[in-house]
C-alpha cells in the first residue's frame, strides 16, 4: 500500500477536531523552522508528513484520557506513551513509511536521554527533535483540558529553561528566532489550507 496524497488526507479527516488541529500546527512550526535552519527539500517533504502524523497513534487511545482534565495515572500514562509504538505499527506496512518512522517513533525524546526510548543529544534524529519541538510549543500555546494556554513569550521562556536537558539547545535558538521573525509578518490564511497545499505538491 502506498502512503499517498488520498490516504494521508484520509488519515487526518478521521482524526478527532483538536487532534487534527494539533498535526496541522506541528507541521506548519516543524516546517517554518527547517526552512529557517536551511534544510533540503527532501528532508522537508519528509518532516511534513512526519509531523502530521506524529500522533497517529493516539487515534487507538480513549479519549477520556488524552482529554483528562487532572494528573493522569501512572497506568494511564503508561498507555499515553504507547502512542509513538502505536504509530509505528499502524504505518510500517506503507512502503514510504521508512523515513517517517523515526519521527513517530523518537519525537518524545529528551535531550538528557530520559524521554520514551532513552535516545539521548546527537543520537535523536534531527527530524525528530524539530517536531519535539513543535509539538511542545504547539501544546504549551493551544489549549488543552488540563491545562490554560501560555502566552508565546512564556512558552518561548519554557523552551529555554529546558534547553540542553528536554531540547536540543542549537534548535532552541534557531526555533526561539524563527518564532519571533513570524511574530513580525502576516501569518498564512489558514494553517489548514496552507498544509493542504504542501500536501498537494508533495506528489
Amino acid at each position: 500500500m502506498k502512503l499517498n496524497i488520498d490516504v494521508i488526507q484520509t488519515i487526518l479527516a478521521g482524526f478527532p477536531h483538536d487532534l487534527r488541529q494539533h498535526s496541522l500546527n506541528v507541521c506548519y512550526l516543524s516546517l517554518k523552522l527547517a526552512d529557517y535552519a536551511g534544510y533540503a527539500y527532501e528532508q522537508k517533504r519528509t518532516l511534513i508528513i512526519g509531523a502530521l502524523l506524529h500522533d497517529i497513534g493516539k487515534s487507538c487511545i480513549d479519549e477520556s484520557i488524552l482529554n483528562k482534565p487532572g494528573k493522569l495515572t501512572y497506568n494511564e500514562f503508561l498507555i499515553v506513551k504507547q502512542h509513538t509504538i502505536l504509530g509505528v505499527k499502524m504505518l510500517e506496512y506503507f512502503k514510504e513509511s521508512n523515513e517517517i518512522l523515526p519521527i513517530i517513533l523518537y519525537h518524545h525524546e529528551r535531550w538528557d536521554g530520559k524521554g520514551y526510548e532513552g535516545l539521548a543529544g546527537e543520537n535523536i534524529p534531527k527530524l525528530a527533535s524539530i517536531v519535539t519541538l513543535a509539538d511542545a510549543f504547539d501544546a504549551m500555546t493551544s489549549y488543552r483540558p488540563y491545562q490554560k494556554p501560555k502566552t508565546l513569550t512564556s512558552a518561548l521562556k519554557q523552551l529555554n529553561i529546558n534547553k540542553g536537558t528536554q531540547f536540543d539547545p542549537n534548535l532552541v535558538v534557531l526555533f526561539e528566532s524563527c518564532i519571533l521573525d513570524l511574530t513580525k509578518r502576516p501569518y498564512e490564511t489558514s494553517t489548514g489550507k496552507f498544509i493542504d497545499q504542501l500536501i498537494t505538491n508533495l506528489y
